[in-house]
């Protein structure tokens, strides 16, 4: 590994939390007119992560320290959620329960699935959450114990509530507020 290699590796919190926040300023988020709130008009954009291979690695990392020791399972819904989910299991060495939503809505898990598998739900950026409790809800139907959700991003708009009155707790790496106000103090 040459000492560029190792500099993407060793990069912490703050500092990946500077450079998402430069990367917003620069455009990461969309912004949609639709004449409703300034929240549900701003678009989170996950790419920005998820095609940077440095950005993906670090954010897999940080995310580690947020998946309780005993989980068994890392699941996940989504293609976007899926390309950080991969990077986290091949970071932690805890497989994957690979969900899809089927055309009824509903979502189904596909992998090894064990009754009382202990897990967590990974999602990239929970908004309402509504997205995640359709996920949670799935495992724990089919009866995964669900330890919790973990996210890249909370975009601070209700899903952490909508999650904990659930039973399933919130664990982002960012709040959208702390990126935001990062992103303001740069520009």
């Amino acid at each position: 590994m040459n000492a560029a290699s190792a500099e993407v590796f060793t990069v912490g919190r703050e500092e990946l939390r500077q450079e998402l926040a430069a990367d917003l300023s620069r455009g990461g988020y969309v912004y949609r007119e639709s004449g409703g709130d300034e929240a549900a008009d701003r678009y989170f954009e996950k790419h920005l992560v998820l095609s940077r291979p440095g950005l993906l690695t670090r954010s897999a990392r940080l995310l580690a320290d947020l998946v309780p020791a005993e989980t068994e399972r890392i699941a996940v819904v989504g293609v976007a959620a899926g390309t950080i989910a991969t990077a986290l299991s091949q970071q932690t060495g805890i497989p994957l329960l690979l969900g899809r939503q089927a055309g009824d809505g509903s979502v189904r898990f596909d992998g090894e699935r064990y009754t009382d598998v202990k897990c967590v739900l990974l999602e990239d950026v929970v908004f309402t959450g509504s997205q995640a409790l359709l996920g949670a809800e799935a495992l724990a139907a089919v009866e995964a114990a669900v330890l919790g959700v973990v996210c890249l991003l909370d975009r601070e708009s209700g899903g952490a509530q909508s999650l904990a009155e659930a039973g399933f707790p919130l664990r982002a790496l960012f709040l959208e507020g702390e990126l935001l106000r990062l992103a303001r103090e740069g520009s």
